[in-house]
Protein backbone atom coordinates (compact mmCIF):
# COMPACT_ATOMS: atom_id res chain seq x y z
CA UNK A 1 0.00 0.00 0.00
CA UNK A 2 1.30 3.39 -1.00
CA UNK A 3 -1.67 5.62 -0.17
CA UNK A 4 -2.95 5.64 3.43
CA UNK A 5 -5.36 7.99 5.19
CA UNK A 6 -5.26 8.99 8.84
CA UNK A 7 -8.46 9.68 10.80
CA UNK A 8 -8.15 10.65 14.47
CA UNK A 9 -10.44 11.72 17.31
CA UNK A 10 -10.07 15.49 17.26
CA UNK A 11 -10.73 15.95 20.98
CA UNK A 12 -8.07 13.49 22.14
CA UNK A 13 -4.54 14.83 22.42
CA UNK A 14 -3.21 11.27 22.53
CA UNK A 15 -4.86 10.50 19.19
CA UNK A 16 -3.30 13.56 17.57
CA UNK A 17 0.11 12.69 18.98
CA UNK A 18 -0.14 9.18 17.56
CA UNK A 19 -1.30 10.69 14.26
CA UNK A 20 1.94 12.69 14.11
CA UNK A 21 4.01 9.56 14.81
CA UNK A 22 2.12 7.61 12.16
CA UNK A 23 2.52 10.43 9.65
CA UNK A 24 6.30 10.54 10.15
CA UNK A 25 6.57 6.75 10.04
CA UNK A 26 4.67 6.51 6.77
CA UNK A 27 6.59 9.37 5.15
CA UNK A 28 9.88 7.67 6.03
CA UNK A 29 8.64 4.59 4.17
CA UNK A 30 7.69 6.55 1.08
CA UNK A 31 3.93 6.36 1.56
CA UNK A 32 1.53 9.08 0.44
CA UNK A 33 -0.54 10.15 3.47
CA UNK A 34 -4.00 11.73 3.50
CA UNK A 35 -4.88 13.80 6.57
CA UNK A 36 -8.16 15.13 7.94
CA UNK A 37 -8.25 18.92 8.25
CA UNK A 38 -8.04 18.93 12.06
CA UNK A 39 -5.26 16.33 12.03
CA UNK A 40 -3.26 18.33 9.51
CA UNK A 41 -3.70 21.47 11.62
CA UNK A 42 -2.63 19.66 14.81
CA UNK A 43 0.62 18.33 13.33
CA UNK A 44 1.58 21.57 11.58
CA UNK A 45 0.69 20.51 8.02
CA UNK A 46 -2.47 22.59 7.52
CA UNK A 47 -2.02 22.83 3.76
CA UNK A 48 -2.41 19.03 3.48
CA UNK A 49 -5.82 18.89 5.18
CA UNK A 50 -8.60 17.06 3.35
CA UNK A 51 -12.30 16.38 3.98
CA UNK A 52 -13.14 12.96 5.41
CA UNK A 53 -14.57 11.80 2.08
CA UNK A 54 -11.18 12.35 0.43
CA UNK A 55 -9.25 10.69 3.26
CA UNK A 56 -11.36 7.53 2.97
CA UNK A 57 -10.57 7.31 -0.77
CA UNK A 58 -7.12 5.99 0.22
CA UNK A 59 -6.10 2.34 -0.11
CA UNK A 60 -6.50 1.99 3.66
CA UNK A 61 -7.33 4.22 6.61
CA UNK A 62 -5.57 4.33 9.96
CA UNK A 63 -8.22 5.04 12.63
CA UNK A 64 -6.95 6.55 15.89
CA UNK A 65 -9.45 6.59 18.74
CA UNK A 66 -11.93 4.39 20.53
CA UNK A 67 -14.78 2.27 19.22
CA UNK A 68 -16.87 5.39 18.57
CA UNK A 69 -14.29 6.76 16.13
CA UNK A 70 -14.23 3.41 14.33
CA UNK A 71 -18.02 3.26 14.08
CA UNK A 72 -18.18 6.73 12.53
CA UNK A 73 -15.35 5.95 10.11
CA UNK A 74 -16.92 2.62 9.14
CA UNK A 75 -20.03 4.39 7.88
CA UNK A 76 -17.85 6.62 5.70
CA UNK A 77 -15.66 3.75 4.43
CA UNK A 78 -18.39 1.18 3.80
CA UNK A 79 -19.63 2.50 0.47
CA UNK A 80 -16.04 2.58 -0.82
CA UNK A 81 -14.95 -0.79 0.64
CA UNK A 82 -11.93 0.97 2.17
CA UNK A 83 -10.23 -1.21 4.82
CA UNK A 84 -9.49 0.27 8.25
CA UNK A 85 -6.64 -0.38 10.69
CA UNK A 86 -7.96 0.67 14.13
CA UNK A 87 -5.52 1.77 16.85
CA UNK A 88 -6.76 1.53 20.45
CA UNK A 89 -6.96 4.88 22.23
CA UNK A 90 -10.32 4.48 23.99
CA UNK A 91 -11.47 2.87 27.22
CA UNK A 92 -12.90 -0.41 25.94
CA UNK A 93 -11.60 -1.03 22.45
CA UNK A 94 -13.46 -4.17 21.36
CA UNK A 95 -13.10 -3.12 17.72
CA UNK A 96 -9.49 -1.96 17.84
CA UNK A 97 -6.65 -3.99 16.39
CA UNK A 98 -3.36 -2.60 17.69
CA UNK A 99 -1.98 -0.31 20.39
CA UNK A 100 0.09 2.90 19.97
CA UNK A 101 3.22 1.21 21.30
CA UNK A 102 3.00 -1.34 18.47
CA UNK A 103 2.11 1.19 15.78
CA UNK A 104 5.35 1.13 13.76
CA UNK A 105 5.44 -2.66 13.78
CA UNK A 106 1.80 -2.80 12.66
CA UNK A 107 2.41 -0.31 9.85
CA UNK A 108 5.43 -2.31 8.67
CA UNK A 109 3.30 -5.46 8.54
CA UNK A 110 0.61 -3.57 6.63
CA UNK A 111 3.05 -2.21 4.06
CA UNK A 112 4.66 -5.63 3.68
CA UNK A 113 1.31 -7.23 2.95
CA UNK A 114 1.39 -9.29 6.15
CA UNK A 115 -2.23 -8.80 7.09
CA UNK A 116 -5.73 -10.13 6.56
CA UNK A 117 -9.00 -8.23 6.14
CA UNK A 118 -12.05 -9.16 8.22
CA UNK A 119 -15.40 -8.52 6.57
CA UNK A 120 -17.83 -7.24 9.21
CA UNK A 121 -21.53 -7.29 8.41
CA UNK A 122 -23.27 -3.91 8.47
CA UNK A 123 -26.92 -2.87 8.63
CA UNK A 124 -28.85 -0.71 6.18
CA UNK A 125 -31.68 1.16 7.86
CA UNK A 126 -34.62 2.97 6.28
CA UNK A 127 -37.20 5.01 8.20
CA UNK A 128 -40.75 5.26 6.80
CA UNK A 129 -43.09 8.01 7.95
CA UNK A 130 -46.67 6.83 8.42
CA UNK A 131 -48.90 7.76 5.50
CA UNK A 132 -45.99 8.91 3.31
CA UNK A 133 -44.26 7.13 0.44
CA UNK A 134 -40.97 8.98 0.86
CA UNK A 135 -38.31 7.65 3.24
CA UNK A 136 -37.51 9.87 6.22
CA UNK A 137 -33.88 8.73 6.52
CA UNK A 138 -31.51 5.94 5.54
CA UNK A 139 -28.11 5.12 7.00
CA UNK A 140 -25.46 2.43 7.55
CA UNK A 141 -24.74 0.93 10.99
CA UNK A 142 -21.88 -1.30 12.10
CA UNK A 143 -23.06 -2.02 15.66
CA UNK A 144 -26.78 -1.49 16.02
CA UNK A 145 -29.99 0.36 15.36
CA UNK A 146 -31.98 1.14 18.52
CA UNK A 147 -35.62 2.21 18.84
CA UNK A 148 -36.10 3.45 22.40
CA UNK A 149 -38.20 5.71 24.60
CA UNK A 150 -37.52 9.29 25.58
CA UNK A 151 -36.72 11.05 28.85
CA UNK A 152 -39.96 9.97 30.59
CA UNK A 153 -39.19 6.26 30.06
CA UNK A 154 -42.76 5.25 29.37
CA UNK A 155 -43.44 1.78 28.04
CA UNK A 156 -43.44 1.55 24.26
CA UNK A 157 -45.46 -0.85 22.14
CA UNK A 158 -43.29 -1.85 19.19
CA UNK A 159 -44.48 -4.29 16.55
CA UNK A 160 -41.88 -6.69 15.12
CA UNK A 161 -42.25 -8.19 11.64
CA UNK A 162 -39.75 -10.30 9.72
CA UNK A 163 -40.09 -10.44 5.92
CA UNK A 164 -43.53 -8.82 6.24
CA UNK A 165 -44.72 -11.55 8.62
CA UNK A 166 -45.93 -10.31 12.01
CA UNK A 167 -43.96 -11.86 14.89
CA UNK A 168 -44.86 -10.06 18.12
CA UNK A 169 -45.46 -6.71 19.78
CA UNK A 170 -42.98 -5.78 22.48
CA UNK A 171 -44.13 -3.86 25.54
CA UNK A 172 -40.68 -2.62 26.46
CA UNK A 173 -38.36 0.33 26.80
CA UNK A 174 -37.18 -0.32 23.26
CA UNK A 175 -35.70 -2.77 20.78
CA UNK A 176 -32.11 -3.23 19.57
CA UNK A 177 -31.32 -4.61 16.13
CA UNK A 178 -27.64 -5.52 16.12
CA UNK A 179 -24.96 -7.11 13.99
CA UNK A 180 -22.63 -9.82 15.34
CA UNK A 181 -20.07 -7.03 15.81
CA UNK A 182 -22.64 -5.12 17.85
CA UNK A 183 -23.45 -8.16 19.99
CA UNK A 184 -20.74 -7.05 22.42
CA UNK A 185 -22.24 -3.56 22.80
CA UNK A 186 -25.73 -2.39 23.88
CA UNK A 187 -27.35 -5.71 22.93
CA UNK A 188 -25.13 -7.54 25.41
CA UNK A 189 -26.12 -5.13 28.20
CA UNK A 190 -29.79 -5.79 27.38
CA UNK A 191 -29.35 -9.56 27.74
CA UNK A 192 -28.55 -10.46 24.14
CA UNK A 193 -26.12 -13.27 23.19
CA UNK A 194 -22.48 -12.94 22.24
CA UNK A 195 -22.09 -13.73 18.54
CA UNK A 196 -18.83 -14.40 16.70
CA UNK A 197 -18.26 -11.57 14.18
CA UNK A 198 -17.77 -14.00 11.29
CA UNK A 199 -21.38 -15.18 11.56
CA UNK A 200 -24.03 -13.61 9.37
CA UNK A 201 -27.15 -13.03 11.48
CA UNK A 202 -29.35 -10.19 12.68
CA UNK A 203 -30.00 -9.87 16.41
CA UNK A 204 -33.27 -8.52 17.78
CA UNK A 205 -33.02 -7.77 21.51
CA UNK A 206 -35.84 -6.15 23.54
CA UNK A 207 -34.83 -3.59 26.17
CA UNK A 208 -36.42 -4.25 29.58
CA UNK A 209 -39.44 -6.13 28.17
CA UNK A 210 -42.54 -6.34 30.36
CA UNK A 211 -43.10 -10.03 29.64
CA UNK A 212 -40.74 -12.73 30.86
CA UNK A 213 -41.08 -14.69 27.61
CA UNK A 214 -39.58 -11.90 25.49
CA UNK A 215 -36.07 -12.95 24.55
CA UNK A 216 -33.44 -12.07 21.98
CA UNK A 217 -34.14 -13.42 18.51
CA UNK A 218 -31.60 -14.36 15.81
CA UNK A 219 -32.79 -13.76 12.25
CA UNK A 220 -31.21 -14.96 8.95
CA UNK A 221 -29.09 -12.36 7.15
CA UNK A 222 -31.28 -12.31 4.04
CA UNK A 223 -34.35 -11.24 6.06
CA UNK A 224 -35.74 -7.75 6.53
CA UNK A 225 -36.78 -6.64 10.02
CA UNK A 226 -39.49 -4.03 10.53
CA UNK A 227 -40.23 -2.23 13.81
CA UNK A 228 -43.41 -0.15 13.91
CA UNK A 229 -44.47 2.23 16.68
CA UNK A 230 -47.91 1.07 17.86
CA UNK A 231 -50.36 3.27 19.78
CA UNK A 232 -49.61 6.87 20.65
CA UNK A 233 -46.45 6.61 22.79
CA UNK A 234 -47.17 9.93 24.57
CA UNK A 235 -43.42 10.38 24.76
CA UNK A 236 -40.47 10.88 22.45
CA UNK A 237 -39.47 7.78 20.49
CA UNK A 238 -36.06 7.92 18.87
CA UNK A 239 -33.98 5.83 16.53
CA UNK A 240 -30.28 5.81 17.37
CA UNK A 241 -27.70 4.45 14.95
CA UNK A 242 -24.43 3.20 16.47
CA UNK A 243 -25.11 5.51 19.42
CA UNK A 244 -24.13 8.49 17.24
CA UNK A 245 -26.91 9.40 14.80
CA UNK A 246 -30.55 9.79 15.74
CA UNK A 247 -33.97 10.97 14.64
CA UNK A 248 -37.50 10.86 16.11
CA UNK A 249 -40.36 8.49 15.33
CA UNK A 250 -44.09 9.06 15.67
CA UNK A 251 -47.08 6.77 15.98
CA UNK A 252 -47.30 4.48 12.94
CA UNK A 253 -43.73 5.11 11.76
CA UNK A 254 -41.68 2.08 10.74
CA UNK A 255 -37.97 1.29 10.77
CA UNK A 256 -36.84 -1.32 8.24
CA UNK A 257 -33.45 -2.95 8.79
CA UNK A 258 -31.61 -5.42 6.62
CA UNK A 259 -28.07 -6.56 5.92
CA UNK A 260 -26.19 -3.91 3.97
CA UNK A 261 -24.71 -4.79 0.61
CA UNK A 262 -21.35 -3.40 1.76
CA UNK A 263 -19.31 -4.62 4.71
CA UNK A 264 -16.96 -2.87 7.09
CA UNK A 265 -13.44 -4.09 6.37
CA UNK A 266 -11.10 -4.31 9.37
CA UNK A 267 -7.40 -4.95 8.85
CA UNK A 268 -5.85 -7.58 11.10
CA UNK A 269 -2.06 -7.46 11.51
CA UNK A 270 -1.89 -10.23 14.09
CA UNK A 271 -3.69 -8.67 17.04
CA UNK A 272 -5.99 -10.35 19.55
CA UNK A 273 -8.77 -12.50 18.10
CA UNK A 274 -12.42 -12.57 19.24
CA UNK A 275 -11.88 -15.12 22.02
CA UNK A 276 -8.81 -13.35 23.36
CA UNK A 277 -10.80 -10.11 23.49
CA UNK A 278 -13.51 -11.88 25.50
CA UNK A 279 -10.80 -12.69 28.04
CA UNK A 280 -9.12 -9.28 28.08
CA UNK A 281 -12.20 -7.03 27.74
CA UNK A 282 -14.97 -9.05 29.40
CA UNK A 283 -12.78 -10.95 31.88
CA UNK A 284 -13.69 -14.38 30.56
CA UNK A 285 -11.44 -17.18 31.74
CA UNK A 286 -10.70 -15.66 35.14
CA UNK A 287 -10.95 -18.19 37.93
CA UNK A 288 -12.82 -17.42 41.12
CA UNK A 289 -10.76 -17.36 44.28
CA UNK A 290 -12.59 -18.61 47.36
Amino acid sequence: MQDIGIIAHGAKDAALQVALSAYKCLLERGVHVRLQHHVADAIGESELGLPDSAVTDAEAVLVLGGDGTILATARECASKSTPMLPVHLGRFGFLTETAPEHLNESLDRLLAGEYTVEERMMLWTVSERAGQDQDQASVFALNDVVVANGPLSRVLHLSLSVDNEYVTTYAADGVIIATPTGSTAYSLSAGGPLVHPELQVLLVTPICPHTLTSRALLVPPHSEIAITVERDPQDTVRVTVDGQLGFPLAHGDTIRVRKAEKSARLINVGGADFYQKLQSKLRWGERLVY
